[in-house]
């Protein structure tokens, strides 16, 4: 339960109602944590806009970005947005087996050495923020410069999505 009240799109100011109107119309519905991240529009704008860049298009596969942010998700105990994006990453074709393994980590035998160097910078890099140098050798043995900052973006996103989630209730 959320431990702030929620803003619905008739009572919010102009600039969050737009926010909630355009989420409308591109998912057919507003979810709980935009409501209540409405209390704050510019943060609210800036955090999706920061959503899109990070989670979009772009070097990495955007399955994989679901990926990335289930795993986090679970580490950080946001079951709001561990269930979010096991949603999403079936909408981008990501197979149950990867989906499921995605909540074991690493470890998982669901992955090859590529995503699980990935998924071990997802994990360092959520619990402890530092990462291992080892960690980021296997990073760069599989992945470019590029793709470090984008995958380093993702996790990133994800692990403030996920602690304003669990801090407002969500």
């Amino acid at each position: 339960m959320a431990r702030i009240s929620l803003i619905e799109e008739e009572n919010a100011e102009a600039s969050a109602k737009r926010i909630m109107e355009n989420l409308k119309k591109q998912f057919g519905v507003v979810i709980d944590p935009v409501k209540a991240l409405a209390h704050k529009p510019d943060l609210l704008r800036s955090l999706l806009s920061l959503t899109t860049v990070a989670d979009g298009p772009g070097a990495i596969d955007v399955g994989f970005k679901e990926v990335l942010n289930i795993r986090a998700s679970v580490l950080n105990g946001c079951e709001f947005c561990t269930q979010m994006h096991s949603n999403m990453a079936g909408m981008h074709k990501v197979s149950k087996e990867k989906m499921e393994g995605a909540r074991e980590g690493s470890a998982s035998l669901a992955f090859d050495e590529k995503e699980k160097a990935a998924l071990a910078l997802c994990e360092e890099s959520t619990r402890d923020v530092k990462v291992s140098d080892a960690t980021f050798e296997a990073v760069k043995a599989h992945y470019s410069e590029l793709e470090i900052v984008e995958l380093l973006g993702a996790i990133t996103v994800i692990n403030m999505w996920n602690r304003l989630m669990v801090a407002l209730g969500f």
